[in-house]
């Protein structure tokens, strides 16, 4: 008698939402979300460049019961994160895949500037478990604890920041500044440059600009000066003809003391007359007022 196998009960597993690519800066946290349906629950696996991925305290999985949502977290992304990865649901009903792609952008070098005796600080941000030990250099020379430069250690959970604080910076100051985190899962370190500038050459150029800057004004007021349409004005008392004909029509009036004077105005570069009021009579030949 033979046996008639009952076809399995269960639903294969779909991808409602696959995993998308994503870029983010170097250092930075790297999230892969993925939901998924089938009956029963499938198993997830995750895969970088078609190799095993393996929960560290870098790399965490996730999986919501209620949302049906597959996450895999790197907390932070470096180089050797970069690549593709792939999501992998299976059950007894079948597997399903899905893949997207991780790039990490490199990392942006960092620069400050202090004047001459004023304090300067460096920080740093990471997170780490167990906690760091907390390595400065200064031109790839160790950096110890004295009265001038201190490193200041704050933690809170597996966050951890670490400052250099720099009392009074000087010029032997200036140049390259790495700190490194060091513990028994492994070592990061992040670098830095810091340029220390003179007050004597900030004086001296802050009294080059002052001394540009009068410089343009006077071009400028000069300018100005020449454009500027300066005027002066003259008075003449003309007499004779024709304004004796003129009083003679006007006879039994009073005549005023400034009846024959005109006013003109001339510009200071220039003979012409700029504007008159009355117009100036060519003395003729008749007889002079006497």
């Amino acid at each position: 008698m033979s046996t008639i196998k009952k076809p399995s009960i269960g639903q294969k597993p779909t991808f409602l939402h696959p995993i998308t690519s994503c870029t983010v800066p170097h250092g930075e946290v790297a999230r892969f979300h993925a939901c998924v349906s089938g009956m029963p629950k499938p198993e997830i696996g995750w895969f970088h460049n078609q190799q095993p991925v393996k929960p560290t305290k870098n790399i965490v999985f996730h999986f919501d019961e209620m949302t049906n949502t597959a996450t895999l977290i790197i907390v932070d992304a470096f180089s050797e994160h970069a690549g593709l990865y792939t999501c992998k649901a299976a059950n007894n009903a079948g597997e399903a895949v899905c893949s997207a792609t991780l790039t990490v952008t490199k990392e942006e070098g960092n620069f400050q500037s202090v004047l001459e005796g004023d304090p300067a600080t460096l920080k740093c941000k990471l997170v780490a478990c167990p906690p760091p030990t907390i390595l400065w250099f200064h031109n790839n020379r160790p950096i110890h604890k004295e009265r001038r430069r201190r490193i200041c250690m704050e933690s809170r959970m597996h966050m951890h920041t670490s400052s250099l604080v720099i009392d009074s910076i000087k010029e032997k100051d200036s140049g390259s500044y790495k700190v490194m985190a060091i513990n028994t899962e492994g070592s990061a370190d992040s670098t830095a440059s810091l340029l220390v500038s003179l007050r004597e050459e900030q004086s001296a150029n802050y009294l080059s600009f002052v001394r540009r800057s009068a410089r343009a004004h006077e071009s400028i007021d000069s300018i100005v000066e020449q454009r500027k349409e300066r005027k002066f004005r003259v008075d003449l008392r003309c007499v004779g003809s024709p304004f004796d004909k003129m009083s003679k029509v006007h006879q039994g009036r009073s005549r005023s003391k400034t009846a024959l004077v005109r006013t003109v105005y001339f510009r200071s570069a220039s003979p012409h007359p700029l504007s008159e009021w009355g117009a100036l009579p060519n003395p003729g030949h008749s007889d002079h007022e006497r």
